[in-house]
C-alpha cells in the first residue's frame, strides 16, 4: 500500500466510523454503557520505508473530526521506541505475521516491576500482562499487521523508563494492498462488542471528572501553548497526586540557580523531580517565553541530571527542607512529553506522556 493510499483510506474510513457511534451509542444506549464514552483527538500517519503505522491519540469527551498528522521516520522500531539495530538482543515479544494485543500490558520484567512500584493506579489498567527478560521490547518481523488495542507498553533500558499508553495502534507491512487493509479493519471492527467500539473508551467514572480544564487541557496542544507551568500544574495537581501515589505538590521550587517544574512527595517519604516538555511558557522577569526543544529528552535528561546531583549534598537538602518542607534524597527523575511526540528512554529518567497520565488517573 503506498502511504497515499494509507492516508485516504483512514481519512475515510475513521471519520465516518467514529462520527456514526458518536451520533448513536451515546444517545441510544447511553445507560448501558459503564460510563461517558470518550474519543480519540488526533491521527497520526507515520510513513517509514517498510511500515505503514496508524496510532489514533487524545481522549476527548466527545467526537471531533479527528486532526491528522503526517510524519516520515526512518523505522518502526523508531516510532515504537525501540534502540536502532534490530535484531541485536532477546525481544519480549517477537511480532511475525499478524498480532493483536487487546487490553494488555507489554513490559520488561523491569518495566512490570517499575509499574507496580511507581505508579499505584496501573493495576487497574494491566490486563493481560506479556512481560518477559528480554532486551527489547517489540521486535517486528516480516508479516502484515501488528495491532495495539487499549495497551501499554512499558520500555526499559537500564535505569530508564518510558511509559505509554496506546489506544489504538496498527502498524502494517507495506507490501499489504489497501483493499486488504479495509477488510481486516472492518472484520476487526465487526468482532467487538456493540458497545465497545473500536478505537473507543468507556470508562465508569463521573461525568463532572470529564468537564473539568484539567481534562480539556491534556487534548495533546490544545490550549498547552496559552498556559503557564504554574496553571498547568494548579489544573493538573489531582491526576499527579493520584497517578504517583503522592501527597504534596511543590510547584517550580527554586535549587540555587536550577528551576525544575515540580517536586512530588510520595505517600511512602520518596520523590520524584519533573520537568514538562510543554509548549507552555516560562514568565522569566516578567517576560513570557514559550518552550521550544530541539531535542526535548535529551534536553530535559540533562536538566534532570543537575536536579538530582544537587540532592546528592547534605547543606543543598537542609535547604530545600527548610524552605519547601521536603526532604529529598535520591529522587526520580520525571519528564511528562506530549502523547504524540516519538521518543525513546533516556538515561535515569521516566518518560510518561499525557494520555497515559490521564488513563492511569481515570483507571
Amino acid at each position: 500500500m503506498k502511504p497515499t493510499e494509507f492516508v485516504k483510506v483512514n481519512g475515510q474510513l475513521w471519520g465516518e466510523h467514529l462520527k456514526g457511534v458518536a451520533g448513536h451509542l451515546p444517545v441510544s444506549h447511553r445507560t448501558e454503557l459503564p460510563g461517558p464514552m470518550l474519543f480519540p483527538r488526533m491521527m497520526v500517519l507515520t510513513e517509514t520505508p517498510d511500515w505503514n503505522i496508524l496510532e489514533l491519540v487524545g481522549l476527548s469527551r466527545e467526537y471531533r473530526t479527528l486532526e491528522v498528522r503526517r510524519q516520515k521516520l526512518a523505522s518502526v522500531e523508531e516510532y515504537f521506541g525501540l534502540r536502532p539495530g534490530a535484531g541485536e538482543g532477546d525481544p519480549v515479544m517477537s511480532l511475525p505475521g499478524e498480532n493483536l494485543f487487546k487490553d494488555a500490558t507489554i513490559a520488561t520484567t523491569a518495566g512490570r516491576q517499575a509499574l507496580e512500584d511507581r505508579f499505584p493506579t496501573a493495576a487497574n489498567v494491566l490486563g493481560e500482562v506479556y512481560a518477559g527478560p528480554g532486551d527489547e521490547l517489540l521486535r517486528f518481523e516480516p508479516g502484515n499487521y501488528s495491532t495495539f488495542d487499549r495497551t501499554l507498553l512499558v520500555h526499559t533500558a537500564g535505569d530508564s523508563l518510558r511509559v505509554h499508553w496506546v489506544n489504538f495502534a496498527i502498524a502494517i507491512h507495506r507490501s499489504e494492498p489497501a483493499d486488504r487493509y479495509l477488510d481486516f479493519l472492518q472484520t476487526y471492527s465487526n468482532a467487538r462488542p456493540h458497545l465497545d467500539p473500536i478505537g473507543t473508551l468507556s470508562l465508569p467514572v463521573d461525568p463532572a471528572v470529564l468537564r473539568a480544564d484539567a481534562f480539556e487541557s491534556t487534548y495533546l496542544a490544545h490550549g498547552l501553548q496559552d498556559s503557564t507551568v504554574e496553571q498547568f500544574l494548579d489544573k493538573h495537581e489531582e491526576i499527579l497526586l493520584s497517578v504517583f501515589g503522592a501527597t504534596k505538590l511543590v510547584r517550580e521550587p527554586a535549587l540555587g540557580d536550577l528551576h525544575p517544574d515540580f517536586i512530588l512527595e510520595r505517600a511512602d517519604g520518596s520523590h520524584v523531580v519533573g520537568r514538562l516538555e510543554l509548549p507552555v511558557v516560562d514568565t522569566t522577569n516578567g517576560k513570557k517565553r514559550r518552550r521550544v526543544f530541539r531535542t526535548p529528552v535529551q534536553e530535559s535528561a540533562a536538566e534532570l541530571a543537575k536536579y538530582a546531583e544537587y540532592f546528592a549534598t547534605a547543606d543543598n537538602r537542609a535547604q530545600v527542607k527548610s524552605k519547601y518542607d521536603v526532604e529529598v534524597t535520591d529522587p526520580r527523575q520525571l519528564l511528562i512529553v506530549p502523547s504524540q511526540e516519538t521518543v525513546t528512554p533516556a538515561a535515569g529518567v521516566e518518560v510518561v506522556d499525557y494520555d497515559t497520565i490521564l488513563r492511569l488517573h481515570l483507571s
